[in-house]
């Protein structure tokens, strides 16, 4: 899986106990300023972030940007699970001194990723400054998502994964329900999406990060939607929240349980986005970004 061109000269790779973790890291800032660590979500990449990851390094902000486990660059041999997620991301804050108890570290999440940094900041406190949440938290009204349970099913979830390889068309098709207006992105961001959903498609090591973290996660909604709600409702650090106002996967209305559990966080609407406001409006986003990081 070829990277976003201008993030090429950022990868880099962690060796894990459970295998190499692949992640773009901008460098130490000159300044004593936290790290954003940017976490994607379930079946995407660390290049989700690559309009977003230059504002941010450009402001002065060091920045981190990992494929987690299973996913896209991050050959896995390990058990892949949310939890494992999570261990990962907080082994490679730590090793890489993106964070400490003297200079914590931001997390900012996309969808599953979004959980995954509510989790560690639950269970690191100590490291996490703040979170910014995009498209996706813990908790929110749970009901059983008939669509994922089943894909969750090896024989349903597989064959369609796998359908798409005899299909490509059928595969770029499969991301507009994500997007607010994909036909109206770039040009070079198309071409981009396009190949690096076929490669998806085509890798059985993403297939099996992606199922493996799929069941994870139908497991964990709604068996471990109390711990997180402690969590969050502990959580001495800054909340903001940016959501796509045309979500279709995960609706903004779903965000009321969680603002009501944290009404101090900070909501913002993105005019025009879908599930990756990241991606279609990046300089809405990173300006309210930076200005949550300069808010203290």
């Amino acid at each position: 899986m070829n990277p976003w061109p201008s993030l090429a000269p950022y990868g880099k790779t962690l060796s894990l106990s459970g295998g190499e973790l692949f992640y773009y890291d901008s460098g130490n800032s000159a300044a004593v300023k936290p790290t954003v660590l940017l976490i994607h979500g379930l079946g995407d990449e660390a290049d989700t972030w690559r309009h977003i990851f230059p504002l941010l390094s450009g402001a002065g902000y060091r920045v981190i940007a990992p494929d987690l486990p299973g996913f896209g660059r991050s050959w896995w041999k390990g058990r892949i699970s949310m939890r494992g997620h999570c261990r990962a991301v907080m082994r490679l804050m730590i090793m890489t001194g993106a964070a400490s108890a003297e200079n914590p570290a931001v997390l900012a999440g996309s969808s599953l990723g979004a959980g995954i940094a509510e989790m560690i900041a639950g269970k690191r406190p100590n490291l996490v400054k703040g979170l910014i949440l995009l498209d996706g938290c813990f908790p929110f009204p749970y009901k059983i998502d008939r669509g994922l349970f089943l894909l969750g099913l090896p024989f349903i979830g597989k064959g369609w994964y796998r359908s798409f390889r005899s299909d490509h068309e059928a595969a770029w098709k499969s991301l507009y329900p994500y997007y607010g207006n994909l036909d109206g992105m770039s040009g070079a961001d198309k071409e981009f999406l396009r190949e690096r959903v076929i490669a998806r498609v085509e890798s059985p090591h993403q297939e099996r990060g992606y199922f493996a973290t799929l069941r994870s996660m139908n497991v964990f909604v709604p068996f471990g939607r109390r711990a997180v709600t402690r969590m969050m409702q502990t959580f001495p650090g800054k909340i903001l929240i940016l959501w796509g106002e045309k979500d279709r996967v995960f609706s903004p209305k779903k965000t009321a349980l969680f603002r009501s559990l944290r009404p101090d966080a900070d909501f913002t609407l993105i005019a025009g986005a879908g599930h990756l406001p990241h991606q279609e409006k990046p300089d809405v986003c990173a300006a309210e970004i930076l200005r949550f990081l300069q808010g203290d």
